[in-house]
C-alpha cells in the first residue's frame, strides 16, 4: 500500500510539473506575462532635427515579450529605408511621442511593440499626430500593445487574441485580396509563408473605414488548439477613416519576413503608402502603383 501511494504521489508530481510547465511555456508564446511591470519613458532624446518629407519613426518598445526579428526588423527597414531616399530614426524611447517631435516624421511605425508602452500623455500626443495627418504602420505585435487604450482599438481596428502553440509556426497560404493597391501590387494572388499565424479578438472583415489586403488560407495549415478565425482570417488591412493614414500587418515574428521578396516589399511599400511619400499611392485610385 505504502508503494502504491509513492507510485500516486510520484505520478501526480509529474502531472503537476507537466501542466505548470505547459501554462507558463503557453504565457511565454503568447506574450501574457502579467509579473511584467510596464516601464515608461520620460526623459526626451535629443532633438532629431529637421528630417524632410520621407521621414520614418521606428519605434520597438516592449514591455511584454520581446520578438527577435526586431533586429533585423530594424536593420532591413531602416538600409532598404534609406535605399529609397528615406530618413529613418529608431528608437525604444516613449518619449519621442511628443508633438514637437512627432511632427518632424511623415509616418511613425510600431515594430512588434508589446504592452502598455506609452504614458497618457504620449498617447494624447499621438492622436494628435494622426489627426494632423501624420501615418501609422502596425507590424505584427502592434495589436498586442496597449489593449487599455481604447483609441488605439478603434484606430487599427482590433487587438491580437492568441496564436497556435502546437504547431506554433506553420506555413499557410497567404491570398492577396486586392491585387491593385500600392502595398499588394508587387504580390501573387496566392503565395506561400511561415508565419505565427494571430486570431484577433474582433474580424476586421465588414468593420467601417477598413480594408482588407491579406488573408490567411486556413484550408492550407493546422490552425491548432485556438481554432483559428472560423475559416475567415484577414492579416493586413488599410484604413483612412483617420485623417492620417492606418495600415498593419500581422507578418513578422520571423526575421525571414525583413528578407524575404513578398512579404518585405509589402512593409515598405505600406510604409510609402501611410507616408503619402508619393501621392500617386492614393488608394482610392484603381489600379494605383
Amino acid at each position: 500500500m505504502k508503494l502504491l501511494w509513492k507510485v500516486l504521489l510520484w505520478i501526480g508530481g509529474i502531472l503537476t510539473l507537466l501542466i505548470a510547465s505547459f501554462i507558463v511555456y503557453g504565457m511565454y508564446l503568447t506574450k501574457d506575462l502579467p509579473w511584467q511591470e510596464p516601464v515608461f519613458d520620460s526623459e526626451v532624446p535629443p532633438n532629431p532635427g529637421n528630417l524632410g518629407n520621407r521621414s520614418v519613426l521606428l519605434f520597438y518598445k516592449t514591455n511584454g515579450f520581446e520578438h527577435e526579428s526586431i533586429g533585423t526588423g530594424l536593420l532591413e527597414i531602416t538600409t532598404q529605408g534609406e535605399g529609397r531616399g528615406w530618413n529613418v530614426i529608431s528608437t525604444d524611447n516613449g518619449a519621442f511621442f511628443n508633438d514637437d517631435y512627432l511632427s518632424k516624421f511623415k509616418v511613425v511605425v510600431f515594430l512588434s511593440t508589446t504592452g502598455d508602452i506609452l504614458t497618457k500623455e504620449q498617447e494624447s500626443a499621438f492622436e494628435r499626430y494622426i489627426a494632423n495627418g501624420g501615418g501609422y504602420v502596425g507590424i505584427h505585435s502592434a495589436t498586442d500593445t496597449e489593449y487599455e487604450w481604447d483609441w488605439y482599438n478603434d484606430f487599427v481596428g482590433t487587438h491580437f487574441r492568441d496564436h497556435s502553440l502546437f504547431p506554433h509556426t506553420p506555413e499557410g497560404t497567404i491570398v492577396t485580396e486586392r491585387r491593385n493597391q500600392y502595398t499588394t501590387s508587387h504580390l501573387p494572388e496566392r503565395w506561400k509563408k511561415t508565419e505565427e499565424w494571430y486570431n484577433f479578438k474582433d474580424s476586421i472583415r465588414g468593420k467601417s473605414g477598413f480594408e482588407i489586403l491579406l488573408s490567411v488560407d486556413e484550408s492550407t495549415y493546422n490552425v491548432g488548439e485556438t481554432g483559428g478565425m472560423d475559416g475567415d482570417h484577414p492579416i493586413s488591412w488599410i484604413s483612412e477613416k483617420a485623417i492620417g493614414r492606418m495600415f498593419y500587418t500581422a507578418l513578422g515574428h520571423n526575421s525571414e519576413t525583413f528578407t524575404q521578396e513578398n512579404s518585405m516589399q509589402h512593409i515598405l511599400t505600406g510604409i510609402e503608402w501611410a507616408g503619402k511619400f508619393s501621392e500617386t499611392n492614393d488608394v482610392s485610385t484603381e489600379g494605383s502603383n
